[in-house]
């Protein structure tokens, strides 16, 4: 497994990430590899991507996916403005600013309700040239995307997201049929075959 896709899971697991022992070079968005990663956008700042490999939906605590409810991890990367821009204002609130001479960008967990189009920061860190984490937490406010100007750069991130839901959501589903309600699954156009949902649900209990 490659040591970008562990940024996902490291996400999914609350951020419990290994050392990647990757040498940042001078250029300040390192392109991620696309077979992992999806690139979005590039501000004048910082580079947009999310990982559509550890993409999933929210599984509840009956054991089914709620595919309303989808699961996200994302980065973004800086260049040496935005780093300078964010210890600077960390100085200001008096936070600490250990080791972030290393800050390179940010991991994020998005948890996106595609009804009401709400995108909630369930984890949100900082990391270092090493995709590890500084452990420097911060917290974002729920973004409600009925409110936004499809100008915004976070909208514009969000809908992209969005839109890869939709047209891979037949193989989302696929990667976690066995926690996928049957009708969920004929719904995306799976063919469900209840014999073996059960018998691979009955092997996980």
């Amino acid at each position: 497994m490659s040591r970008y896709i562990l940024i996902g899971i490291f996400l999914a697991v609350s951020f419990l990430l290994g050392p990647f022992n990757k040498v940042w070079a001078a250029e300040p968005f390192e392109p991620l590899p696309e077979d992992e990663f999806q690139w979005v956008q590039a501000t004048a700042r910082s580079s947009y991507y999310f990982n559509k490999q550890a993409m999933t939906y929210e599984i509840g605590s009956d054991g089914y996916a709620d595919t309303n409810i989808l699961l996200v991890p994302t980065v973004k990367l800086f260049d040496n403005m935005q780093v300078d821009d964010i210890i600077m204002k960390r100085q200001w609130r008096n936070l600490s600013t250990y080791r972030f001479d290393e800050l390179v960008g940010a991991a994020e967990y998005l948890r996106i309700d595609l009804q009401k189009k709400t995108v909630e920061y369930t984890d949100c860190i900082y990391l270092d040239q090493g995709y590890n984490s500084l452990y420097a937490g911060y917290e974002r406010p729920t973004q409600d995307m009925t409110t936004m100007s499809p100008k915004n750069v976070d909208y514009k991130f969000y809908q992209a997201i969005v839109d890869y839901e939709h047209e891979h959501r037949k193989e989302l589903l696929e990667k976690i049929a066995d926690q996928v309600r049957p009708k969920d699954l004929k719904a995306a156009g799976i063919k469900v075959d209840k014999d073996k949902v059960k018998k691979e649900r009955k092997s996980k209990e």
